[in-house]
């Protein structure tokens, strides 16, 4: 179900999402720092969930990241007052980040998918360069 929200701040505050009675319950059972995959009027991204305020208790709000980050802004900008959709993007994978799983099993498992990458992406001859001889300058 999309749920609906008005643009007025930086961030997704979840008491403002309507429409949809699980996206703001979902959003609030997330811990700090957890991330939820949301199209907001259609354009999907990443968001995270805010960090705890100053007194301990968790803040209900979401904050983009990446490229949601711009798109957001770029809506506060031209849009604001106005109101757009929200809803969780549907995937194959978990809305919420594998990598912030919240068993020490899920965690474990995270890891080890981690390590087993290693060896594939750049790898160095051991040859020291400078900086200007990196550039060609």
């Amino acid at each position: 179900m999309t749920a609906r929200t008005v643009i007025r701040d930086y961030v997704i505050w979840s008491k403002h999402l309507h429409g949809d009675l699980t996206l703001p319950a979902r959003i609030e059972a997330l811990e700090p720092g957890e991330t939820i995959e949301l199209a907001v009027d259609g354009v999907p991204g990443t968001w995270a969930k805010m960090a705890r305020g100053k007194d301990g208790r968790t803040t209900p709000g979401i904050r983009p990241v990446g490229r949601a980050q711009a798109f957001w802004r770029e809506l506060y900008e031209h849009r604001r007052g106005n109101e757009v959709s929200v809803r969780p993007v549907e995937d194959d994978g978990p809305l919420i980040s594998p990598t912030t799983a919240r068993t020490p099993e899920a965690r474990e498992a995270a890891i080890q998918r981690l390590f087993a990458l290693s060896g594939r992406g750049f790898m160095s001859d051991g040859t020291p360069w400078t900086r200007d001889e990196m550039n060609e300058r």
